[in-house]
């Protein structure tokens, strides 16, 4: 009996203090089906708080007490989360489970018939992504015609003359937002006017639109927001890819793309976009070009270079462009015309690299540098104004990555510099001014960062400080914070805050203000521009007709330290470029909604109410041309054999402030209110084996403005004024195309 008793206690003991123990393989999705080991990922129980990390052969093993209804969760940078409930793993089996890169992902997102468009729950940002299915709702021709179906982000025409673009996010320039392709910050300075254009859209695999400050490791220049553009990779390219777009107002356009692997290391892609206005359109009978004439040349090339330890990437990209409006006939390359003419000849050439290092030795380490130079000239011409800007620019970023004590606990850590040179001549021979002014300046700013970041199982906080030293503005330095906390699986909140900082160009920034005849005034040296940005979102996931459906709302108080102030209030005679004198804020709030509320019929709405205000004339004043609301729904249907994709959307721009002009006979302006501006777009696009055809209209209400130049019959006169454009100066615009992808002969 004594024995029996020893024995029993025995086996008891072993069975209390045995550990039990989970083990397998973690991977990520390459290609069609193809996976590799995924090194690094975090694999832990969500109530057991307990979980191991995977090794360079993918495998984790997990040992330790942890109940049936436990969870296991599976994450990566850079992959979608996944979860295993431990009632549906067999005791003794090993776990298989592959993760998807957030890129990769997308693309089967769109055949699994999710959203194309989608708010990342993992991001402790906010932060939305578009991808290639989402831009294909439309012609979607160049990034600055990327935003139709979002609600975000505003486009709108600059001026009346140009034919440029620009965008607004949370009330604010364009300027405010920094832009990025895969992270590296591009498009500042002379090519932030017009660069837009050089971006085709078929060359884009997903858009992240981040509202509020980003991250400090990819600079200082975010101060209202973010938009990071991924092109298509090499990896994943089709072996030959042909969209060609044509519309009934005369323009062209042929995207080529393609793309190869080499290997198993190497892969590399190419591109080419070409498009030509060789049309006169000028349907209001002014006498002007509705839009301007000539081509835009565009090609890039990329490599891409893959080894267990060792990731390169690095290309090259330029980018012609040679357009003239202003009078019918106008030539610029033919002089003493008399004719007002636009002239926007537009060069860049750009290189581009990153290289990562990882450590065999440390798997939660890793080594990266950054790289961009670009050479831009712009040469513009607006009747008798003109500039000549050339800039060359260089961009280095190194980074360091680690784990503090384990995986919750990670640091961000880097140094970066920045050099510019820019050259810059404009000219003025006005009724009432005539002038030179020169801005040749050097730019050299080295900065470091450091961001920390706290991932729990259900908030995540993101820490972040750098300072930088510029040669002329001495130190700048820039915190941030964002915070995220899951409420539940399907509800969390997002807080950010942060500075951020720019060194502006009264020029090129104001560059649609070359289109009057209204002289400049510089004032006092212009300063940086400094701004803080605070806000926050709460986002849903619920069922609605019993189907997924997302509810997202956000508000952003952005306000100025300074700011570059294009003041037109303080006289009619002249546009004084000076500093901010007082208070300058923006207010921004938004509401989105989403759901399918048939099979297959998809429906987004959105409304956005806007406060920016702006101290001009010596008051503080509404924004000049900043609609104070928008109403936005878009609504998608596709057909059951999945042939047919239908596309319309509705935006409803509210009313804006434009600016008191003085009238020819010497009277001032006093309609200065928009009245509330209609749009209406879609598109039907129909898929055959291989390939697809699409056809749709723009501004199908054909709301334009009749009269969208003042003194159009006196061009050269002082009251000539093109720059009071709110809404669409061409009507309805019908266009076709065809896209027809050729994959690869492995993957068919």
């Amino acid at each position: 009996m004594k024995y029996c008793l020893m024995l029993f206690v025995l086996f008891f003991s072993l069975g209390l203090f045995a550990q039990q123990v989970i083990e397998g393989k973690v991977k990520t999705y390459l290609d069609q089906n193809k996976s590799e080991p995924l090194m690094g990922a975090e694999v832990f129980l969500r109530q057991a708080r307990i979980g191991d990390v995977t090794d360079a052969k993918g495998v984790f093993k997990i040992e330790g007490d942890f109940v049936d209804d436990d969870t296991l969760i599976f994450r990566a940078t850079g992959h979608y989360s996944d979860t295993l409930y431990l009632e549906e793993y067999s005791d003794g089996a090993k776990v298989e489970l592959i993760l998807f890169p957030e890129q990769i992902a997308q693309e089967v997102v769109i055949k699994a018939k999710r959203a194309n468009s989608n708010i990342l729950k993992l991001s402790p940002r906010n932060v939305e992504s578009l991808n290639s299915g989402e831009l294909r709702k439309a012609a979607c021709c160049n990034l600055s015609e990327s935003f139709e179906t979002n609600a975000t982000v505003d486009v709108s025409l600059s001026d009346g003359v140009s034919g440029s673009k620009r965008i607004q996010m949370m009330g604010l320039n364009g300027r405010y937002t920094q832009l990025q392709f895969e992270n590296i910050p591009f498009m500042q300075n002379v090519d932030q006017a017009f660069g837009l254009a050089g971006i085709p859209g078929t060359w884009i695999q997903s858009i992240q639109i981040t509202k509020g400050t980003g991250t400090v490791a990819n600079g200082y220049e975010s101060m209202a927001g973010l938009i990071n553009i991924e092109y298509l990779k090499p990896e994943n390219i089709e072996r030959l890819y042909v969209n060609a777009y044509g519309n009934i107002q005369g323009k062209a356009d042929l995207n080529l793309h393609g793309g190869k692997s080499f290997n198993d290391k190497w892969s590399s892609a190419w591109f080419l976009h070409y498009d030509h206005q060789l049309m006169e359109n000028d349907r209001n009978n002014d006498g002007f070009r509705d839009m301007p004439i000539g081509n835009h040349f565009v090609g890039m090339n990329r490599w891409k270079y893959k080894a267990p330890l060792f990731r390169a990437q690095f290309g090259v990209k330029a980018s012609y462009s040679d357009k003239m409006g202003g009078q019918i006939g106008f030539d610029r390359y033919t002089a003493d015309q008399g004719l007002y003419g636009v002239g926007i000849r537009n060069t860049t050439v750009e290189a581009f690299g990153k290289t990562g290092l990882l450590f065999e030795e440390d798997e939660f380490s890793s080594l990266g540098i950054v790289y961009y130079a670009k050479y831009a000239a712009l040469d513009a011409v607006f009747g008798k104004r003109k500039l000549d800007a050339s800039e060359q620019r260089g961009y280095a970023n190194l980074m360091y990555e680690t784990i503090l004590g384990n995986t919750n606990h990670k640091l961000k850590t880097g140094a970066s510099f920045v050099y510019d040179e820019l050259e810059q001549t404009m000219s003025d021979v006005l009724p009432t001014d005539t002038s030179n002014r020169m801005l040749n300046r050097t730019e050299l700013v080295p900065g470091v960062y450091a961001e920390y970041t706290y991932s729990g199982v259900l908030s995540t906080l993101v820490l972040g400080w750098r300072s930088d030293f510029h040669n002329v503005y001495g130190f700048q330095h820039s915190p941030r914070a964002n915070y995220k906390f899951a409420i539940t699986e399907d509800m969390d909140i997002r807080f950010t805050g942060g500075r951020g900082f720019r060194v502006s160009n009264y020029v090129v920034d104001n560059l649609s203000l070359m289109a009057t005849n209204t002289p400049w005034r510089l004032g006092e040296e212009i300063q940086p521009e400094v701004s803080w940005n605070f806000g926050g979102s709460y986002y849903l996931e619920f069922q609605a007709f019993g189907r997924k459906a997302s509810f997202n709302a956000d508000f952003y108080h952005t306000v100025f330290e300074n700011q570059l102030v294009a003041d037109r209030d303080e006289s009619t005679a002249y546009i004084v470029m000076r500093n901010l004198e007082g208070e300058s804020f923006s207010n921004a709030f938004q509401v989105d909604l989403k759901m399918e509320v048939l099979p297959r019929f998809q429906v987004k709405a959105a409304y956005k109410f806007l406060d920016v205000r702006t101290t001009m004339g010596g008051r503080l004043e509404e924004k000049l041309m900043v609609p104070r609301q928008r109403g936005f729904i878009n609504l998608s249907y596709e057909s059951r054999n999945t042939r047919w994709d239908y596309d319309a959307t509705f935006s409803a721009f509210g009313a804006r402030r434009l600016a008191t002009v003085e009238l020819p006979g010497g009277d001032v302006s006093t309609n200065n209110r928009t009245p509330v501006v209609p749009m209406l777009s879609g598109q039907i696009t129909h898929k055959f084996r291989k390939f697809e055809v699409y056809a749709g209209g723009e501004n199908l209400l054909d709301y334009r403005l009749a009269h969208p130049i003042i003194n159009v019959e006196n061009p050269f006169e002082k009251t000539f004024d093109a720059t009071r454009v709110y809404a669409p100066i061409i009507g309805v615009n019908i266009y076709a195309g065809i896209r027809i992808p050729i994959e690869h002969k492995d993957k068919n």
